[in-house]
C-alpha cells in the first residue's frame, strides 16, 4: 500500500448517487478556468443513462469511458470490460490518464476527477490515475460517492482531505 505522507491538498466531492457531485465540479469550475481534468457526462435515452463520456474540463474534448453492455460496440472500440451493466473502455482510462500527464507538463496547479467508483477501490479503472495524481503536487477534486469515501480514504492512505457535500444529499 502507497502512503502519502506530504501534505496534499485534496477535495473529495461526496453525496448520493445522481446527488449532483459532477453538477458541483461544474461549479468550482467555473471559477477555477485553469485547472485541468475531466468530468462525466451521462447520455440518457428513454429515461436510462445509456452511456458515460468525459469530458476534458480545458479543451471540452470528449471521450467514451463506458456504455450498456446491450448495445452495438462504437467503431474503434477494441478493448474493453464488463462491470455491472456497462461495458468500459481501457483506452477510455488511457484517455484521462494522458490528461494529467499532459497537465503535469504544462504545470497545471489544479486537476478534477470525476469519479472514484468501486472500480477504483478495486485497483481498476481510475486507479493508477489517482495514485499518480495524490503523489503529485497538484490540488486534486475528486468526486466519490458518499458510501465509498471511507473505503477511498483507506484504500488510498488518504489522511489531509476536506469534504465537500453536495447540496442534494
Amino acid at each position: 500500500m502507497i502512503r502519502y505522507n506530504r501534505l496534499i491538498m485534496l477535495h473529495i466531492i461526496t453525496g448520493k448517487k445522481n446527488a449532483g457531485k459532477t453538477t458541483k465540479i461544474r461549479e468550482i469550475l467555473e471559477k477555477n478556468p485553469e485547472a485541468h481534468g475531466f468530468y462525466a457526462e451521462k447520455v440518457v435515452d428513454c429515461g436510462r443513462v445509456t452511456t458515460y463520456n468525459m469530458v476534458d474540463v480545458q479543451s471540452g474534448e470528449k471521450e467514451t469511458l463506458a456504455r450498456l453492455a446491450s448495445l452495438p460496440l462504437l467503431k474503434n472500440w477494441e478493448d474493453d470490460f464488463l462491470h455491472g451493466p456497462y461495458r468500459f473502455s481501457y483506452s477510455g482510462f488511457q484517455w484521462a490518464m494522458e490528461r494529467f500527464e499532459q497537465a503535469q507538463r504544462m504545470g497545471a496547479q489544479t486537476f478534477f476527477i470525476d469519479e472514484l467508483g468501486k472500480l477504483e477501490l478495486n485497483g481498476k479503472g481510475h486507479a493508477p490515475l489517482i495514485e499518480k495524481a495524490l503523489q503529485s503536487q497538484m490540488t486534486l477534486y475528486i468526486a466519490i460517492r458518499d458510501i465509498n469515501v471511507n473505503a477511498a480514504i483507506e484504500k488510498f492512505s488518504i489522511q489531509e482531505h476536506v469534504l465537500i457535500a453536495t447540496e442534494n444529499e
